[in-house]
């Protein structure tokens, strides 16, 4: 397994969709999304391989058709998402944001070591 550094990304709103900017996207697709609350088990955590999400103009948004953000959370969302290039000799890029939804707005929060240092599969 090749180790890829998570690059860390802020969340914010358009319209009603959450957006995490992905700069030099290029062309970078989603090929996996992990969409948790803070704290929640490994084996409980849910994910979606090859979602049905595009990057455009540098950003990939969540629309509430994927996902529906509640307007306020109980604790922080986590955000993990892996974008793969078209040209498989490009290595993958790993993400992350953590934030809170408040008044239907994503409020950016601290990420932990264990959140932010975590090795990236190979797709």
């Amino acid at each position: 397994m090749k180790y890829y550094p998570a690059e860390k990304v802020i969340a914010w709103m358009k319209n009603d969709e959450v957006c995490f900017s992905v700069p030099e996207s290029r062309d970078y697709q989603p090929v996996f999304i992990s969409i948790n609350l803070r704290g929640t088990p490994p084996k409980k955590k849910r994910f979606v391989e090859n979602p049905i999400l595009l990057v455009r103009e540098n950003n990939l948004c969540v629309p509430p058709s994927f996902y529906q953000f509640p307007d306020n959370s109980e604790s922080p969302y986590i955000v993990e998402f892996i974008l793969q290039s078209k040209n498989k000799s490009n290595p993958p890029r790993s993400f992350i944001a953590g934030f809170n939804m408040i008044a239907g707005k994503a409020s950016g929060v601290q990420l932990t070591k264990l959140e932010y240092d975590v090795p990236v599969r190979e797709y």
